[in-house]
């Protein structure tokens, strides 16, 4: 799960460690606890040691090697790791795999080989723009799991790993043995699901214009409902109504689902117009299996008590070993509110202005974006503004912050999907290309 890294007060870290040691003891009660409530515990210690060092880099006390560790840190750390960091010397940062550096993104999973005793997390970690493979060995320690080694490519700390195991460069990344490795496990992962048509490598770069009567073979359609969408003229013409269609939600209609995925980097873009008629719709796009992984950026339509407003978010969901439901992470960006358009959407002028914006859309249309860059995904919209103020209109973009998955999240798939609140109201979109590039840089 990616979390955002958000500033606190150094009293805030006393309490969230306290709360984490009592989420912990309510997990790991009993010796007779199965392997996978084992697993939840251990993920939660590293999930804990993550949020904490995010709190305390903002001081610049951050978990690193030749520096004092922080008592926030002891309840999640073997002492004889403790012991370890506090007396090297190297300036190593093993929550980064770097010498320097601080985190800035981080996707947690549970190691797909498991050891016998204890249990193995790994974190895909952003630092620098580079993204490092770095893993926790935890063991059951006076009564509950303590981290006993932490290690990346070429470097290990605790359990006798010392400083002649580590090598930092400050260019560390998954080796391309362990890359092949988290490649294999992702296509032969169960828990995430592998989706119809993964072996067919889809060659970029692709493009459909939507011009035939029908959809090409390349295509499925998820939860079909013919009577709500209609090719015609080079358009996929699509309508919602009961307020509960989106990547989300099981049972939704009308998701439109390529049979083959690419590899590597690219960019996925679909093209289109959407008419807020209920001011509770949008435009989904990324990659799917089922409702309960996938990866997409979304462009919506929300409504609030003084009108409706425009937003772009990525959304993240994926199983994690030994937990029950799968986890979701989630970022946005309301454009209207402290946005880049506007810096409130209930003033009186702000208020026509975002109205007119959202005419645009079925006017002029936009464009939504998925993007990929290794292990990293973000989504980009853009859109035509009308001129207002010393704003000259014309297209402008916006991107979201970025997350990471290390397993397969699904086919490329689009849908125009609607809210609850929507109730029996109708959206409609219009989606006139759809297509997957290599990037130029």
């Amino acid at each position: 799960m990616i979390r955002q890294f958000v500033s606190r007060a150094t009293c805030l870290v006393f309490s969230l460690v306290v709360s984490a040691v009592l989420v912990l003891g309510s997990m790991v009660g009993a010796s007779a606890q199965s392997k996978a409530s084992d697993e939840i515990a251990a993920r939660s210690v590293v999930l804990s040691l993550y949020t904490i060092n995010s709190m305390l880099e903002q001081q610049g006390a951050g978990l690193e090697v030749g520096k004092q560790v922080m008592t926030s840190f002891r309840a999640f750390l073997a002492p004889e790791l403790i012991e370890e960091i506090a007396t090297g010397s190297g300036g190593f940062r093993p929550l980064v795999g770097a010498q320097e550096g601080t985190v800035e993104n981080y996707e947690l999973r549970m190691a797909t080989v498991q050891p016998g005793e204890g249990s193995v997390v790994e974190a895909a970690v952003e630092s620098g723009g580079k993204v490092r493979l770095v893993s926790f060995a935890l063991a059951r320690t006076s009564g509950h799991p303590l981290i006993v080694r932490i290690w990346g490519d070429g470097w290990s700390l605790g359990m006798g790993g010392g400083s002649a195991a580590r090598a930092p460069s400050g260019k560390h990344s998954p080796s391309e043995e362990r890359q092949k490795a988290l490649a294999a496990a992702d296509e032969n992962d169960t828990g995430a699901g592998a989706p119809s048509g993964s072996n067919a490598t889809l060659e970029l770069p692709f493009q459909d214009e939507f011009d035939g009567k029908t959809l090409g073979p390349q295509w499925s359609v998820i939860g079909e409902a013919a009577d709500k969408f209609v090719l015609e003229n080079g358009v996929i013409y699509q309508i919602a109504t009961g307020g509960d269609d989106s990547f989300r939600n099981e049972g939704s209609e009308n998701i439109f689902r390529l049979g083959k995925v690419p590899e590597g980097d690219f960019d996925m873009t679909l093209k289109g117009l959407l008419e807020a008629k209920t001011g509770r719709e949008g435009v989904w796009l990324g990659l799917y299996e089922d409702s309960t992984s996938f990866l997409a950026g979304t462009l919506h339509v929300y409504t609030s008590g003084c009108g409706p407003y425009l937003t772009l978010r990525i959304v993240n969901r994926q199983h994690v070993a030994g937990v029950e439901e799968p986890l979701t992470s989630e970022f946005y960006d309301n454009l209207f509110d402290k946005g880049p358009i506007l810096s409130d959407y209930c003033s009186a002028g702000n208020r026509d202005i975002g109205d007119a914006i959202l005419q645009r859309l079925n006017e002029s249309g936009f464009s939504l974006t998925l993007s990929r860059r290794g292990l990293q995904y973000f989504a980009t919209a853009e859109i035509n503004l009308p001129a207002f103020g010393d704003n000259p209109g014309g297209p402008v973009s916006f991107k979201t912050r970025k997350v990471a998955r290390t397993t397969s999240a699904g086919s490329p798939a689009f849908m125009l999907g609607q809210l609850q609140r929507a109730r029996n109201g109708e959206s409609v979109a219009q989606f006139d290309s759809f297509s997957i590039s290599a990037p130029v840089n």
